[in-house]
């Protein structure tokens, strides 16, 4: 079975990060310096991204082709650098993939043969002169988020776009705090002032938290939970099957979080509960969902603006008050 130049890099980034910790085009990145020799053309960051974007020119791929570093440099990295169980999924990965078999010991030099043979077959991405035009607004598709897939998918913040292989697709712009009545009465912040409340002398409502010594927590809660009701907005009319990818992530978070939102320790601090909550989500890998094929756009404010929207949904009815008898 042949596969793209594009397909066996989407395979390996699942356990490049295994121990050096690359991931995103730096795979691509690393995978080129591992198969060539320094080539000036490929040393700028310029160059790199408009090889993996727009795909090689015949010159560039031919370049790549006769400067072959040799198949022990990427065999040896791969050795060094994915565990053995990590190697062994890979191998059942791209033996799935191209029916080529593999296994943990031979995988690096697999791998690297399947590179090449993808580039000398010319199927990696099409050469500029084919390249179709960036999709017309009217003419956008979503996006499939699935892994092999596509090569390439990164949000660019500063353009509010997600770029798809070259082609770009507008999203939402960021939300701003909105001071209204109605985001006061959502269960989040509800679940915050009933915290507040307990923390302190005062009982805290939508009317007086302005005024009271938990306004800048407040702000920035709201500011997290802006940050994940942005990142549904933007890929609810974006990304294909959605709703089923934002359902998993969610359950992903709670997962992660439950054991720290379940300690009996906290007691009644709501605010102490919530604190370590946060500090265990942004720790968390989030992979059972497609959506993690995004680059760039999951950050650490929308991974704590998810655990407020768990509170909206109901999965978490309060900070305070646990229900201990759910984990016996």
């Amino acid at each position: 079975m042949d596969a793209t130049f594009g397909e066996i890099l989407a395979v390996l980034k699942k356990y490049w990060t295994d121990k050096d910790g690359t991931s995103g085009p730096d795979v691509a990145r690393k995978v080129i310096s591992l198969i060539t020799e320094d080539l000036p053309e490929f040393r700028s960051e310029t160059t790199y991204k408009t090889f993996f974007k727009d795909g090689p020119s015949s010159r560039a791929t031919s370049k790549i082709l006769n400067n072959l570093a040799g198949v022990n440099k990427f065999a040896d990295y791969i050795e060094e650098n994915i565990s053995e169980d990590g190697r062994s999924n890979l191998a059942k990965d791209l033996k799935k993939l191209t029916g080529v078999p593999m296994d943990r010991g031979t995988v690096g030099r697999e791998c690297y043969n399947l590179l090449i043979d993808s580039l000398k077959a010319g199927n990696h991405l099409k050469n500029n002169k084919n390249k179709k035009s960036p999709l017309k607004k009217s003419e956008e598709k979503k996006i499939d988020v699935r892994s092999g897939i596509h090569q390439y998918i990164s949000y660019v913040r500063d353009k509010e776009e997600i770029e798809v292989d070259g082609v770009y697709f507008k999203v939402s712009a960021h939300l701003m705090n909105d001071e209204s009545e109605v985001v006061r009465t959502l269960p989040y912040c509800h679940a915050l002032f009933e915290a507040y409340s307990e923390k302190g002398d005062q009982n805290i409502t939508a009317e007086n938290i302005e005024n009271s010594e938990y306004k800048s927590h407040f702000e920035r809660q709201k500011r997290w939970f802006n940050e994940a009701a942005w990142y549904e907005r933007s890929l609810r009319d974006t990304v294909v099957d959605f709703d089923d990818q934002y359902d998993l992530l969610k359950q992903d978070v709670y997962e992660g979080i439950e054991p720290v939102y379940h300690d009996e320790d906290f007691g009644t601090d709501g605010i102490k509960r919530l604190k370590k909550v946060h500090q265990q989500v942004v720790i968390l890998q989030l992979d059972r969902s497609n959506l993690k094929n995004i680059d760039n756009i999951l950050g650490n404010d929308t991974k704590k603006g998810l655990c407020h929207v768990l509170v909206n949904d109901g999965k978490i009815k309060s900070w305070v008050k646990v229900d201990y008898d759910e984990v016996i």
